[in-house]
């Protein structure tokens, strides 16, 4: 039997990984189909609707290929929908089943210094956690430090 790439695509939702990242990346898959959409229904090549826009054929290029490794600004996006005959809407929309962030404020004793030189740890992390260094300077000297 010949594989098929919905036989493939099955397969692999099949993972719980893949279904996760696949879901993930669901809405931004959505969003490129809608303006490579736009773009085939206006009639229009990539390097006319760069000369439209203001830009080269190859920006119009990335913008359409991935938005995961080009993230272009909400004024981009909004020159090239005006430029098809369209307008741009961004909305928000509260995902189910969670709740906003409930931040808690408590004391902790001890030495200032010795935080900033764990915050400092912290920062190259590999989930990238980071502490500004105005705020780690803001600490040095004191004696009890709040921790938001």
């Amino acid at each position: 039997m010949r594989n098929t790439l919905k036989a493939f695509k099955a397969k692999a939702l099949a993972r719980p990984d893949v279904r996760r990242e696949y879901e993930e990346l669901k809405e931004e898959f959505e969003l490129l189909d809608e303006i490579l959409k736009a773009r085939t229904e206006a009639g229009l090549t990539q390097a006319e609707l760069a000369t439209r826009i203001g830009t080269t054929q190859s920006a119009v290029a990335r913008l359409e290929s991935s938005m995961g490794k080009h993230s272009p600004s909400i004024g981009t996006l909004r020159r090239y929908a005006s430029a098809l005959g369209y307008r741009l809407q961004v909305h928000l929309v509260k995902e189910k089943g969670r709740t906003g962030f409930k931040q808690e404020t408590c004391s902790v004793l001890g030495d200032a210094d010795a935080l900033i030189a764990k915050a400092r740890g912290l920062r190259r992390t590999p989930k990238r956690v980071r502490v500004t260094d105005r705020l780690l300077h803001s600490l040095k000297g004191k004696r009890h430090v709040r921790v938001k």
